[in-house]
């Protein structure tokens, strides 16, 4: 019986042990630091870890500039002026799908700010979650126990 228990505890540890988690404070609005930091930085983060048969769990607070990055109709928003912008949305699409897929990130976005910059729920993409602000999408992540990543 003890021999059963010390099994089912060993076990128990490895499963909850080895998870790696952190949640990253988006708010770029330069599309090259989104590129390196966040669709580099992340899935290399997160493929280490998993490398060494560790889980990962990643949540994504979206802020500041980084709002229009998660727009699927820009035309309704301020950004539906940038023209570099609209011209990079298939790719930045193309790239969260991705990592969404691979990683099962949580993506929740700041609605204060959304309804600040005059972004509607309908305007973003199904798969972000709008939550009443980052300030608690961060709190509640890292008193979760989520390492905080900023990238600014």
């Amino acid at each position: 019986m003890r021999k059963a228990l010390l099994i089912l505890v060993c076990a128990v540890s490895l499963a909850y042990g080895g998870t790696k988690k952190f949640v990253v404070d988006l708010t770029t609005g330069e599309t090259s630091t989104l590129m390196t930091r966040f669709f580099g930085g992340v899935p290399s983060t997160a493929d280490y870890f998993t490398a060494r048969g560790e889980r990962v769990e990643i949540a994504v607070i979206i802020h500041g500039e980084a709002y229009k990055y998660f727009v699927k109709n820009l035309e309704n928003t301020q950004y539906g002026v940038d023209e570099k912008l609209a011209a990079d949305q298939e790719t930045i699409l193309a790239k969260l799908e991705a990592m969404r897929k691979k990683y099962a990130i949580t993506l929740e976005v700041c609605q204060s700010g959304m309804h600040r910059k005059g972004i509607l729920t309908q305007d973003i993409y199904p798969f972000v979650t709008p939550i009443p602000s980052a300030m608690i999408g961060l709190v509640k992540w890292q008193n979760e126990g989520y390492s905080y990543i900023p990238v600014h």
